[in-house]
């Protein structure tokens, strides 16, 4: 792993940087890529989760529903469908972020977590950042009175059809998100 000889940060902001890596690989010619990275150690710690995503399911009186976001994204100028989802603060395990996100994005209430994944790549063409992915349970009211003041995040609850509708327009869809979706509609129900 230490192909890389120098690490060069160009800009210093609160939540993600900038990096020029140059390296060299196997005969190749020293060669230089740009990055962006959440932590202060790019490469490096490139195995510590940055965030997580959280994949709940809530028990209706209709049955069993996903709860999907559907949150304005900068980047694209649109909303994007997914899943609530944070950052993981300092000194916080993954337990409270996934209680912390799950209640600040979406008014509900973690009831128990069913699986967590390992870290995953978010696009590692472009970032070292990873999420753990978190199945959930959970319940309580939707509401977005908990949401930061630059969160623009509306709360769906989706059974099988909503989720192949969506599937079907043309909303955007997070990747993270797409894979998860797709399974569901293909076995006909949420577990």
């Amino acid at each position: 792993m230490k192909d890389y000889f120098k690490l060069n940060k160009l800009t210093s902001c609160k939540w993600i940087n900038l990096f020029e890596v140059f390296y060299n690989r196997k005969d190749q010619p020293k060669r230089s890529w740009l990055m962006c990275s959440r932590k202060d150690r790019p490469i490096t710690d490139a195995g510590v989760a940055d965030a997580v995503v959280i994949i709940p399911t809530i028990k209706t009186q209709a049955g069993v529903r996903l709860v999907v976001t559907k949150e304005f994204r900068v980047p694209i100028w649109d909303y994007e469908y997914g899943f609530p989802a944070g950052l993981i603060d300092d000194g916080e395990d993954i337990a409270e972020t996934i209680k912390r996100e799950l209640k600040e994005e979406t008014g509900l209430e973690l009831v128990k977590i069913g699986h967590i994944s390992k870290p995953v790549y978010s696009s590692a063409g472009l970032s070292d950042e990873s999420c753990y992915m978190a199945m959930v349970e959970a319940r309580g009211e939707i509401s977005n009175q908990y949401q930061e003041p630059s969160e623009d995040i509306e709360t769906i609850l989706m059974d099988v059809n909503d989720i192949k509708a969506l599937l079907e327009s043309q909303s955007k869809v997070a990747a993270k998100a797409w894979g998860i979706l797709y399974h569901y509609v293909k076995i006909g129900k949420i577990e």
